[in-house]
């Protein structure tokens, strides 16, 4: 029963990341600092495990963070659709740097799909947009990042590459 989840692994931490940054951090206390957990996940994943996240795993959970947090139906979706086309991309030169420089990708990733979503939003809305947004979910996503991606690469060894291992 378990074997026939492990496939869908990237999938599963990916759907909890939005859980937890949806609904355990409610969104009027943490509107400034509240890191963008599923943005990490998406990251980790196309870099590492390209195979098991794509597009279509980066557009559901894009819909999913939508749907909960009242989002404009795609604008989530969107912007982690472009961070998996752009870690897809580049994934070959950011997986040759060093663990410490990926700190500082991550929270530029952040920026751009922050800016993204406020330059969408903008163009309904116009100025009534949140644009704080923009300086703290970096800072808060680049902090909470290190911890995330250990948590990722303590699931990706432990379930995914001991499993492939034996086989």
């Amino acid at each position: 029963m378990v074997s026939l989840l492990i496939p869908w692994l990237p999938a599963l931490t990916i759907f909890m990341a939005a859980v937890v940054q949806e609904m355990a951090l409610p969104f009027p206390a943490w509107a400034v600092f509240r890191p963008d957990l599923v943005l990490i996940c998406l990251f980790y994943w196309r870099l590492y495990r390209a195979d098991r996240c794509g597009p279509v795993l980066a557009l559901l959970a894009g819909l999913l963070v939508d749907v909960v947090s009242g989002a404009p139906l795609g604008l989530n979706a969107i912007s982690d659709i472009l961070l998996v086309l752009l870690v897809g991309r580049f994934g070959r030169l950011i997986r040759s740097v060093d663990f410490h420089y990926l700190l500082f990708v991550v929270p530029i990733l952040v920026c751009l799909t922050e800016g993204m979503q406020v330059a969408l939003a903008s163009l309904k809305w116009g100025l009534a947009v949140r644009w704080h947004l923009l300086a703290g979910r970096p800072v808060a996503t680049m902090l909470i990042a290190p911890t995330v991606i250990y948590l990722l690469v303590l699931i990706h060894q432990t379930w995914l590459e001991e499993r492939h291992a034996q086989r």
